[in-house]
């Protein structure tokens, strides 16, 4: 295991799967990203919304570490979005997540004129 304070040279408390699970389960937590570490294992960070709006970063123990500064570092990328999704995260797809904002500010005018041409790309779509 290593300690919060390597990956963003920050020292902050982690939080166990139960206490993740609860606080999404809340509200407060946005989103999440895993990071490679370098040496094939990967770290599960949380993006929380703090206070007037600031994001944190918090990242998961596992449920029996004792320290608050130990993270829980996953042997596979696939280990650790399994662990994102145990919290609460849908991640049958994962991606940008902006690009689906951009798709939802658009016009519902200008979304059936660009369905409407997509559908000519279909074969038997009418």
């Amino acid at each position: 295991m290593a300690t919060s304070g390597e990956l963003f040279e920050q020292d902050f408390e982690t939080w166990t799967p139960a206490q993740a699970k609860s606080f999404f389960r809340a509200g407060m937590v946005d989103d999440f990203f895993a990071t490679n570490t370098g040496n094939d294992e990967w770290v599960l960070t949380l993006v929380v919304v703090g206070r007037q709006g600031r994001q944190m970063h918090m990242q998961i123990r596992t449920a029996r570490e004792t320290d608050m500064h130990k993270v829980r570092v996953f042997k596979t990328l696939d280990a650790a979005v399994r662990a994102a999704g145990e919290i609460g995260f849908d991640v049958r797809s994962i991606g940008i997540a902006r690009l689906v904002l951009r798709s939802q500010q658009r016009s519902p005018r200008a979304t059936g004129s660009v369905a409407r041409e997509n559908r000519g790309m279909l074969p038997n779509a009418d």
